[in-house]
């Protein structure tokens, strides 16, 4: 699967990537998957999974495209 960490939650991968690929062994829910990677699920406004909003309690597989946003601030 295809993971993109936007905004500044690429901070939580230790190579600051924003993409990563992903091999997943079996479907798993996405919010344990964000667990495994140390990225907090607090951090996470905005779940596209698929081209489609989702939520942090989707299951994702490989093949799946998985697009994470943090809030967004202004001023």
């Amino acid at each position: 699967m295809r993971l993109h960490l936007g905004g500044h939650l690429n901070w939580y991968d230790p190579h600051k990537r924003s993409w990563l690929a992903i091999d997943l062994t079996q479907p798993t829910v996405l919010v344990e998957l964000l667990q495994q990677l140390s990225v907090p699920a607090g951090e996470v406004a905005i779940t596209v999974l698929n081209g489609r909003v989702a939520d942090l309690d989707a299951i994702v597989s490989n093949g799946d495209r998985v697009e994470l946003y943090p809030p967004i601030g202004g001023g």
